[in-house]
């Protein structure tokens, strides 16, 4: 039988990060064209980036599922609330990782704006559903609950991962790092 490795496959620490990044820029992004007043043209340019690399959240997400079948490290000594709570977070973030991008695409179909979802202008995403202004309320704040969600378990993830770097020095971090 193979040993377990010490870190998670090259391909799964890379999507970690690249993930990790995009999650926040998106939610940066996200929080700035919504509070922050400029003018029409930056906002136009900035809903335009949102919804092209929310997008890619989606495909992204499909490869680190598919990387998660690699032989994975052993398990470190944890409690059994904390295998738990980790087994938890991580299904929490995939379904919100599935969840954000899926009501971002809904509700930009759903504005009454009617304009098309174009990712990185290649090609015209189909619109699931119509204009409904009633329906783009809706799922406006289901988006924007979804995304902070997300944001509140990374707050907690990285809060997890640093007590078990500097607290706990169990080496969890190594295993995930570049």
């Amino acid at each position: 039988m193979t040993p377990a490795p010490a870190h998670w496959s090259r391909p799964l620490r890379l999507l970690h990060w690249l993930m990790a990044a995009l999650l926040l820029a998106l939610l940066a992004v996200g929080w700035t064209m919504t509070h922050v007043q400029r003018d029409l043209g930056t906002t136009f340019a900035l809903y335009q980036w949102h919804k092209s690399y929310g997008l890619l959240v989606l495909p992204l997400l499909a490869l680190r599922l598919a990387a998660r079948l690699a032989p994975t490290p052993a398990p470190l000594e944890h409690s059994r609330l904390e295998r738990r709570a980790a087994r938890a977070a991580h299904l929490g973030f995939y379904a919100l990782m599935l969840a954000v991008p899926l009501s971002g695409w809904l509700m930009a179909a759903a504005s009454p704006l009617a304009l098309p979802t174009r990712p990185f202008e290649l090609f015209t995403l189909p619109a699931p559903v119509g204009p409904d202004e009633a329906l783009f309320e809706r799922l406006q704040f289901l988006h924007e609950v979804l995304a902070y969600a997300l944001l509140a378990l990374l707050v907690l993830h990285v809060l997890a991962t640093l007590k078990h770097q500097f607290l706990d020095r169990d080496g969890i971090l190594r295993r995930i790092t570049l």
